[in-house]
């Protein structure tokens, strides 16, 4: 197999919001892939010259011995990257298993750390399990399934149609981890001690189906048994599902990391915030719970969450009209559309009444934040609540919560930053604290007579 490429010629390192661009030299094809990418926007300057301008996403793409990396305006290394990475998926762990610096270079670190985390797991054996088989064999295994044998082979006694089966070694988590160590393997720039251990991963798994591009990825579920592959199969699925990698003639043509910066910060504070508070209720024993962006409408302060939250039990209200998932609220679905409506962020209720509301945002200049205070403004206005958070990446490392008092009014909106750059600890820590807050608010409302709460909001309790 011939060696993969390490030549890379030039490197080009963007902020997210960099808008004035570079100018780089390209093939029609190559900047053609880089385009497809979607980690910058590629624009013709001249005969194969090409200007890159960032357009909202980071990550890292190499073609043609051109490296191009947009890292975030967060300053977040590779460790807090991956760990918002993992809020993003439907299968989230905590500690991130990528251990990098922030100049690491993220291709070397991501592969390092696979093939470290895989020779960990592997060193105790091979995982198997059981997986089904639906075969025709000239012997029965198993059991037959004589509908499809009658309808594949009528009036034949072989072959048989059977199910069994079979404890192989062919299995989803050995198939993801070939899969991230065989594409990673053939990325420019490794080391060769970690090219020839990620081979050697591949090769021990070599029973495993190689996973082809574009195909979907196998679920897997953490259990006892597979306990000692939980981080590596974390790492790999991510890999597998996020890093593409071309291969021409046994090298890389192309590699790519992308992803959108946004959606990990605001999946990130709503996993957290959900596991601080949904369901554990407020310091004096009341029940509590998190609503995802539950659509009120600011004419009458009726909520209607559309039945998306977890907690919908469908069915209709008094009067006829569909309920809500809270059990408070009923609004017609057919008059939605009359209405001057407003999403209201995380809605934070205890006892079915709402407490406070937070807004992840992303990004982080004042400027850009503006736009949410207006819709924190409405939102607490048609929630009757006179305080809401809107949690955003901190600047810098001395950022403080900053209250924001509403004139004319008993709101107030408090900008919460979280300090990425400090670590998944401290991150999940700030927000923690946030809930906290929250809590003790609820404590110090309970008697309160919402006398913020808007006449049609009674009306529709």
């Amino acid at each position: 197999m011939t060696a993969p490429s390490t030549d890379v010629k030039e490197s080009i390192e963007f902020d997210e919001f960099d808008r004035r661009g570079r100018l780089v030299t390209l093939s029609w094809e190559g900047a053609q892939h880089l385009s497809q990418s979607g980690l910058v926007e590629v624009l013709p300057a001249g005969r194969r010259t090409w200007r890159l301008i960032p357009c909202g996403r980071v990550g890292s793409v190499r073609i043609e011995g051109l490296s191009v990396r947009v890292v975030p305006a967060a300053s977040l290394g590779l460790t807090q990257l991956f760990f918002l990475l993992d809020h993003a998926a439907e299968d989230p762990f905590l500690p991130s298993p990528v251990a990098a610096r922030d100049d690491d270079e993220l291709w070397a670190s991501v592969a390092d750390s696979l093939a470290t985390l895989a020779h960990q797991a592997l060193a105790a054996g091979l995982l198997r399990g059981y997986r089904r088989v639906d075969e025709a064999l000239t012997t029965v295994r198993g059991r037959i399934r004589l509908g499809d044998q009658i309808r594949r082979h009528p009036g034949m006694t072989i072959p048989l149609e059977v199910t069994y089966s079979e404890f192989t070694p062919d299995i989803p988590e050995n198939r993801i981890l070939r899969t991230a160590a065989h594409r990673l393997q053939f990325l420019p720039d490794l080391p060769d001690t970690t090219r020839r251990r990620l081979a050697m991963v591949s090769a021990r798994l070599g029973d495993a189906t190689l996973l082809t591009p574009g195909a979907p990825v196998p679920a897997w579920t953490p259990t006892r048994l597979n306990a000692r592959f939980h981080d590596v199969l974390a790492l790999a699925d991510r890999i597998v599902r996020r890093i593409s990698v071309e291969v021409e003639d046994g090298s890389a043509s192309s590699a790519a990391f992308v992803t959108e910066m946004p959606e990990l910060f605001e999946r990130f504070v709503e996993s957290e915030l959900t596991a601080a508070l949904h369901g554990r209720g407020a310091p004096d024993g009341r029940s509590g719970r998190l609503l995802a962006n539950p659509l009120v409408h600011l004419d009458s302060g009726i909520e209607d969450t559309g039945g998306e939250d977890a907690g919908d039990t469908g069915g209709e209200g008094p009067d006829g009209t569909p309920a809500s998932a809270t059990g408070r609220h009923h609004a017609p679905s057919s008059s939605s559309g009359g209405h001057i409506s407003v999403r209201t962020g995380l809605v934070y209720e205890v006892d079915g009444e709402p407490v406070t509301t937070f807004v992840p945002t992303y990004p982080t200049d004042r400027r850009s934040r503006a736009a949410e205070h207006y819709r924190l403004l409405a939102a607490c206005t048609a929630l009757g609540v006179d305080r809401a958070y809107l949690v955003y990446p901190a600047q810098r490392r001395d950022d403080e919560p900053q209250p924001r008092r509403i004139v004319h009014t008993d709101i107030s909106i408090i900008e919460y930053p979280v300090d990425l750059s400090a670590g998944p600890a401290a991150s999940r820590a700030t927000i923690v604290e946030l809930a906290q807050q929250a809590s003790a608010l609820a404590l110090e409302s309970a008697g309160d007579t919402a006398r913020h709460r808007t006449e049609g909001r009674r009306h529709a309790r």
